[in-house]
């Protein structure tokens, strides 16, 4: 009796070893294919669990071929994934959409000049605490001259990023440019757009209207048009971000540019504009201060 009792347990071993079904994968990020180390792995409905190592690779043993294993980390959307009878897997994360902007609160003052026509000016620009769906208001004016004549007048308001999710964000934007040049042109322009930021990559769309006056003939024109442009934000140093935009109206096209960056607190710019004969490349250097 006593030898029946000794062989029943090692009866069940292998009954035990059969039921239980290893699985072997690694997990890495959708993102950018990063193998990650230190994810949870857990049976759904159990506290069997496991964790990816260094190369991002994790070895779980399951009670059912069927099973889903939950996918955990700090700062990655959680994930569910059905076995399926698998029992080598790969598995692709999300991090958690945690946007950081860091354009708020500041005030911007430039000192800048016109290599071409207007070699005398400033610039300030001053951004709001943040509002509504976490946007900025952002204020920005310039003013360029030659001290005699020629005058030339930047400014926007644009409330930035209202619109935001984890792949884009919206920035909407009024703008005008106002120009006096040789007592040849008294002209101005403004524009409504808005750039669809994807990434590192944006895309600017917008109305925009021009009164050019030309003051040799007496002649002034009046004519509205579409604005496109295109804006990307690259690497070290300095991390610049570079715009392009065009106007297009029925007799004339209006451009503009700008290469943008910054170290620290410091600030530096070149932008260049150009409609008719009018045109100008404005080099600027700046100071950033917080409130």
């Amino acid at each position: 009796m006593i030898r029946k009792y000794l062989i029943f347990p090692f009866l069940l071993i292998p009954i035990l070893s059969w039921s239980q079904y290893e699985v072997t994968g690694v997990v890495t990020s959708k993102t950018d294919n990063d193998l990650i180390p230190g994810v949870i792995v857990i049976e759904k409905g159990t506290k069997n669990g496991a964790q990816t190592n260094l190369n991002g690779q994790f070895s779980i043993k399951v009670s059912d071929p069927n099973a889903i294993l939950i996918f955990s980390f700090v700062g990655m959307v959680t994930k569910e994934y059905s076995l399926k009878g698998e029992n080598k897997i790969i598995v692709e994360t999300k991090w958690d959409c945690n946007k950081d902007f860091f354009d708020a609160n500041s005030i911007r003052i430039y000192g800048q000049s016109g290599l071409i026509n207007n070699p005398f000016g400033g610039q300030i620009e001053i951004a709001s605490p943040y509002i509504i769906s976490g946007g900025v208001l952002d204020a920005s004016y310039s003013y360029q001259t030659n001290s005699e004549k020629n005058t030339f007048h930047r400014g926007s308001l644009e409330f930035k990023h209202p619109i935001s999710n984890c792949d884009f964000d919206i920035d909407f934007r009024i703008s005008y440019r106002d120009f006096q040049f040789e007592n040849q042109f008294d002209n101005n322009a403004y524009s409504f757009e808005i750039d669809l930021n994807l990434s590192r990559i944006s895309f600017i769309a917008g109305y925009t209207n021009l009164d050019f006056n030309d003051l040799t003939t007496s002649i002034n024109q009046n004519s509205s048009g579409v604005l496109i442009g295109f804006g990307t934000k690259l690497g070290k140093p300095l991390f610049p971000e570079l715009v392009g935009k065009i106007s297009i109206y029925d007799d004339f096209i209006e451009y503009q540019g700008r290469i943008q960056g910054s170290y620290k607190r410091f600030l530096l710019f070149l932008k260049y504009y150009r409609l008719s004969s009018f045109n100008e490349l404005s080099l600027g250097i700046g100071y950033s201060l917080f409130y």
